[in-house]
């Protein structure tokens, strides 16, 4: 048996939560991270969870305390970062992409001497929700593996780690009352897009070439499809929906 199929067969054999982060832990470890960190970036109410940063972690408490009592969670460039990804990335990877404040930079500082070092995260991706792992070594920069081969390794073990948590929680589907089935044709994609950007109907007209009759024809389309009536929960239902990514 190769070393990923025993780490689902453990992860699945987890009885609760602890046994399910020892296991990612050993696993991870091969690859020099020690440190490792859950957040839950949006709510994950099909298992009574509120959106938090470091539902599980085993960072130094003192760093967390820090980082929650500055309002680090609110700024943090990694969070914002992996929003936008999908797939493991390094932090080196971020902090080169992003124009980052000068807070920003305070808080990759300090984590850095907290001992949190060589970090990567991970975008976890489910219907109508958003987590993510944050992974670190406490020893020096050599002694950590992120080739691209190791990030997609550590995608799969985070992803699977999503999956077991939220099994150990009951919450491997929504609750068959909000299940939705809903489709938007290229042109309704385009409108609503547009309309969570800030657009008003005349803006979308000339961007897509259309007139407003045209805009306002799609958007009472778009309306139906998702049973709302206004465009600021159009816009909120589609992006908790997936149906667009502004």
């Amino acid at each position: 048996m190769d070393s990923f199929q025993h780490y689902l067969d453990k992860s699945n054999k987890s009885k609760n939560v602890d046994d399910l982060v020892t296991t990612f832990l050993f696993e991870v470890k091969k690859y020099g991270y020690d440190r490792m960190i859950f957040c839950l970036l949006s709510d994950h109410s099909h298992i009574g969870l509120s959106a938090g940063v470091g539902y599980l972690n085993n960072y130094p408490e003192n760093w967390m305390k820090y980082y929650l009592d500055n309002g680090f969670d609110k700024i943090d460039p990694v969070i914002s970062y992996c929003r936008q990804r999908v797939g493991s990335f390094t932090w080196d990877e971020m902090s080169s992409n992003l124009n980052l404040t000068k807070k920003q930079k305070i808080c990759l500082n300090l984590g850095r001497e907290a001992e949190l070092l060589n970090g990567i995260c991970t975008p976890l991706w489910g219907p109508q929700r958003f987590a993510g792992v944050g992974l670190a070594s406490s020893n020096d920069k050599d002694a950590t593996d992120s080739s691209p081969a190791a990030l997609d390794h550590i995608t799969a073990l985070c992803n699977h780690f999503y999956l077991v948590f939220q099994r150990q929680h009951n919450g491997t589907t929504l609750n068959n009352d909000n299940l939705e089935n809903v489709f938007l044709t290229p042109k309704e994609y385009e409108v609503l897009t547009w309309v969570s950007r800030g657009k008003s109907n005349n803006d979308i007209g000339d961007i897509l070439g259309i007139s407003d009759n045209t805009v306002n024809f799609h958007l009472r389309q778009i309306y139906k499809k998702l049973r709302v009536h206004d465009r600021v929960v159009a816009c909120t239902k589609a992006i908790t929906l997936g149906l667009i990514f502004p």
